[in-house]
């Protein structure tokens, strides 16, 4: 199979747990979605957390929560996922580009100030590749001109700002499950932190249509069928415990990345801000041979991927022209490698020697 991208852990307690769900009868709505709601609030120090059924979801509850309709702005970066992007727009709201720091590849908060209208409905930062954005800026932000902040961290969980669990920051935060993050249940799956009771309170309404806690019969608003089932939620909540342990291992891989590789061709390493604390979702290189050394590391047996080669706002169905000039030129020359905690020294040593050999 060569080096993957990317490799889930599965152990026998992740067996016996889906087992037990089986066993069970109970798939939907069980104890295991409200253990893995509970122990996720707690592991990123937020009050509450809601589970759904995958990164979209959470992102499409959120933003419905807010109220969002036609003619809203969303300021978001365009490098990031589609998700980002489809969470508001079949609501109507439209989206806001806003530049990145070349260093980081994150939302810059300066340019976001500058980008604010009586339109901003809400502003959307992605903590991208695990490095999280400037959260003292964005709450800052936020709150000078009175504006919802929703974080997505699909790609951060464990990530922190100045020592503080960025799922613990903003009105909102959501996370993706997707199999090759960082945490996974082994399919789709999402999750929605927040510090407001009564907010907590509809995004459960929302994602279980429309019903509030102890209606079964009457739904009090328009809602979605957006729960998490209980096998995947079983598989989160043990992933969770070893959430630690694997961003250490991330990070020690990383280093040894960026110090063989640093002074190699053309190649630009990842940076990590000094009130920021990376968690290498991803381990993204740039250089101006992108694609032939993809192709080379390819006959190597080794995978590599490109996140994102296609810009949000150049998106067939995205209106408007945009000016990003360090976005369009990033997705040139980015390419990433393999990252995850299963990666062995040697799996690694091979990596860091065939990319040496093609340059």
């Amino acid at each position: 199979m060569g080096i993957e991208l990317n490799r889930m852990f599965v152990d026998s307690e992740i067996r016996e747990a889906v087992m037990g769900v089986l066993e069970s009868g109970r798939y939907v709505k069980g104890p295991r979605s409200r253990e893995f709601e509970e122990e996720f609030a707690k592991t990123v120090g937020s009050n509450y957390a809601v589970s759904c059924s995958s990164g979209s979801t959470a992102l499409m509850l959120a933003f419905k929560a807010l109220g969002v309709r036609s003619k809203d702005e969303i300021l978001m970066p365009s490098h990031t996922f589609i998700a980002s992007l489809n969470g508001f727009y079949h609501y109507g709201a439209r989206p806001v580009f806003v530049d990145i720091d070349p260093e980081t590849y994150t939302m810059d908060p300066e340019l976001t100030r500058k980008a604010i209208t009586e339109d901003t409905k809400a502003i959307l930062p992605v903590h991208i590749y695990g490095h999280p954005v400037d959260m003292g800026a964005f709450v800052e932000i936020a709150e000078e001109y009175e504006l919802p902040l929703i974080g997505d961290a699909a790609q951060a969980h464990g990530s922190s700002f100045r020592g503080q669990d960025i799922g613990s920051m903003g009105d909102m935060t959501c996370y993706s499950f997707f199999p090759s993050k960082i945490i996974t249940v082994a399919g789709e799956g999402g999750m929605i932190t927040c510090e407001d009771e009564e907010l907590y309170l509809h995004l459960q309404a929302l994602r279980d249509h429309g019903r509030y806690q102890g209606e079964r019969d009457t739904s009090s608003i328009p809602g979605f069928n957006f729960r998490l089932p209980e096998i995947l939620a079983a598989v989160g909540n043990i992933q969770l415990k070893h959430i630690q342990t694997w961003v250490d291992r991330r990070r020690e891989l990383a280093s040894r990345y960026s110090k063989e590789l640093q002074s190699v061709g053309d190649i630009k390493v990842p940076s990590e801000r000094k009130w920021g604390k990376h968690v290498y979702y991803l381990y993204v290189i740039r250089t101006s041979r992108r694609d032939q050394l993809a192709k080379h590391l390819k006959e190597k047996g080794i995978s590599t991927g490109v996140h994102y080669r296609v810009p949000v706002h150049k998106m067939p169905y995205v209106e408007g022209k945009w000016e990003l000039p360090e976005t369009e030129k990033l997705v040139d020359e980015i390419l990433s490698i393999p990252m995850h905690p299963l990666l062995s020294e040697g799996e690694q040593g091979e990596i860091i020697d065939s990319i040496r050999n093609f340059f």
